[in-house]
């Protein structure tokens, strides 16, 4: 698990945790082989133990082992879960959420190349189609009907509700 921030920066703001940008919590499994396999994120109001808390019962397995950054937060989830902080240092340990970090930066990349920008009151919804892609990528025959089981299931959003 990890964090990460989105939106532009206000002239003059603090960077890091101290940012006033948009906050979202990354939920990111490895598969046997240590390669990446599904991907959970979500819009959160702050980085409080409670809250990581809170998003790691909604997404993870009770048997996990989370691993994250020494962020103190954090330490809020070793009460429930088997949790391996270390402080993130890429010249010691390189591969220390690696694959996360690859995949925020490419939904960074995404997200400006394909909308070149998007407002706060969205970024869940492509959030959400990000992830729903990732988490599915391998599964190229069946992707046609979840789209369409998807669509069904899914509630129409009227254009009022988009603005």
């Amino acid at each position: 698990m990890d964090d990460s921030f989105f939106g532009a920066p206000t002239a003059g703001s603090k960077r890091g945790r101290g940012t006033d940008k948009t906050k979202v919590v990354i939920g990111l499994s490895l598969n046997d082989k240590g390669y990446p396999a599904f991907l959970k994120m979500k819009v959160v109001p702050n980085l409080k133990g409670s809250t990581l808390t809170e998003f790691a019962k909604q997404h993870l397995n009770d048997l996990s082992t989370v691993v994250s950054d020494a962020y103190r937060s954090y330490n809020a989830l070793s009460a429930d879960y088997e949790h391996s902080p270390q402080v993130f240092a890429p010249d010691r340990n390189p591969d220390h959420l690696k694959w996360l970090h690859i995949v925020v930066s490419n939904l960074k990349a995404f997200i400006m190349g394909t909308y070149h920008g998007l407002s706060k009151k969205h970024l869940q919804s492509y959030l959400d189609e990000f992830c729903y892609r990732f988490s599915r990528r391998s599964f190229k025959g069946e992707l046609f009907n979840r789209l369409i089981h998807c669509c069904l299931a899914s509630r129409t959003v009227t254009y009022s509700e988009l603005i």
